[in-house]
């Protein structure tokens, strides 16, 4: 009889031990499907594609990057040279900035011949 009372908790506990390992692979089936691991394996049997793949994002980030960097030296170069036209009226180094400003327009109408 005891052994009877034995057999059934061990057949419960059993019972609970496979239902609990049935909802874990449950979930871990459901969370493949979202990571869509299916598609990444089917990347990896065909390298070709997954060379693409992966130069078409380096294309993309190398003109984002290209793009931001443009973006930002022109508004740093915009605000630096209404910064710098402040400094113009001072007696020291607005000889440096008119010289450097007379330089500038010297070369671009005359080439790379100055002076």
């Amino acid at each position: 009889m005891e052994d009877d009372a034995e057999q059934k908790d061990l057949i419960k506990e059993e019972s609970n031990l496979i239902e609990k390992l049935n909802k874990n692979i449950s979930q871990l089936g459901a969370h493949l499907e979202k990571v869509r691991i299916d598609e990444y394996t089917s990347m990896l049997t065909r390298p070709w594609r997954f060379m693409w793949f992966n130069f078409l994002a380096g294309v993309f980030r190398g003109l984002g990057i290209a793009i931001g960097f443009t973006v930002i030296f022109g508004l740093i170069a915009y605000f630096l040279s209404n910064f710098l036209r402040q400094f113009v009226d001072m007696p020291v180094i607005g000889y440096y900035v008119a010289q450097l400003v007379e330089l500038v327009n010297t070369y671009l109408k005359e080439g790379t011949r100055i002076r």
